[in-house]
C-alpha cells in the first residue's frame, strides 16, 4: 500500500514538472526577436506630368484619380508626361490639419524609372460599368409605363 507522504511526494513532482514545462513555453516565446530587413521603400506607378508654374509635379493613377504631388530631384523632369514608376516615401503634407486622403500628403521619390514615354492619365471619375449603363436603360422604360 502506498503511503500518504509517497502521494503527497509525487504529486509534488508532477506539479514541479508542469510547472516548468509551463515556463520552458512561455521563455520560449520571449526570444529576441531578429531585426526586420532595411525597408525598400513605397512604390507607386502612374502617369507624371509638371512641373507646373509652382514647380510641383502630380502623380495619377487608378488608385490617386485627382492626383499625388510629387517632390523630388531633377530627375523628376525625365518623366514629365511619361508612365513611371517612383519609389520613394509618404510624408505628411505641410498645413494639411483636416484634410485626409492624398490631399494631406504627398509622395517623394527617391527613385524614378520610366516605363512608357507616353501616358494618358484616367478620368477623375470612376466611369460607370457596362453593366450598370445596362440596367439604368432598363430603368426609365419599365418607370413609363
Amino acid at each position: 500500500m502506498v503511503k500518504q507522504e509517497d502521494s503527497a511526494n509525487v504529486r509534488r513532482v508532477l506539479t514541479t514538472m508542469v510547472c516548468f514545462g509551463l515556463l520552458a513555453g512561455t521563455c520560449r516565446g520571449q526570444e529576441a526577436a531578429k531585426p526586420l530587413p532595411a525597408a525598400k521603400g513605397t512604390t507607386v506607378v502612374g502617369c507624371l506630368s509638371g512641373p507646373d508654374a509652382d514647380d510641383h509635379y502630380t502623380l495619377t493613377s487608378m488608385q490617386h484619380r485627382l492626383g499625388v504631388e510629387v517632390v523630388g530631384d531633377e530627375t523628376l523632369k525625365q518623366g514629365s508626361g511619361a508612365k513611371v514608376k517612383l519609389t520613394g516615401s509618404w510624408e505628411a503634407l505641410p498645413g494639411a490639419a483636416g484634410r485626409t486622403g492624398d490631399a494631406a500628403r504627398r509622395f517623394k521619390a527617391g527613385a524614378v524609372t520610366v516605363m512608357e514615354e507616353k501616358c494618358t492619365a484616367p478620368q477623375a471619375v470612376t466611369p460607370v460599368s457596362k453593366k450598370k449603363q445596362a440596367q439604368q436603360k432598363k430603368q426609365p422604360a419599365a418607370s413609363s409605363q
